[in-house]
């Protein structure tokens, strides 16, 4: 089970720095896109959807990639954050789909647990 926490661990690392990446692009994408309308109501709500959509997804990101390094730490509270990043990427069909469910079988297995809890 350890090289499965691992592949969990890096696997989250990645996935949130493309999240990370998306985030940016979803919020420059929307300012550039409203601009381009050159209409001030389209911009106003472009701007404002945009960046809370933005801001959802670098969260969701910013957590993954704290607790994939504290994962490949061992770190108690990690296991826990990674489930429920895990639980909302389910939704992200297929990739977030693949990688969620891998990580929600990997930490809730009984021999991750009783490693994340000091009995391996």
């Amino acid at each position: 089970m350890r090289t499965h926490i691992k592949v969990v661990g890096l696997v989250n690392l990645l996935y949130s720095a493309i999240g990370l990446l998306a985030a940016a692009g979803v919020l420059l994408g929307g300012i550039f896109g409203s601009l381009a309308t050159l209409n001030p109501i389209v911009l106003l709500v472009g701007t404002v959807t945009s960046a809370l959509i933005a801001v959802v997804i670098g969260a969701m990101s910013v957590f993954g990639l704290v607790a994939g390094f504290a994962l490949l730490n061992h770190q108690q509270w990690a296991r826990y954050v990674i489930l429920v990043v895990s639980a909302f990427r389910l939704f992200r069909w297929p990739w977030g789909t693949l990688f969620g469910g891998y990580s929600i079988w990997v930490l809730t297995h009984d021999e991750t647990r009783r490693l994340f809890d000091g009995g391996l």
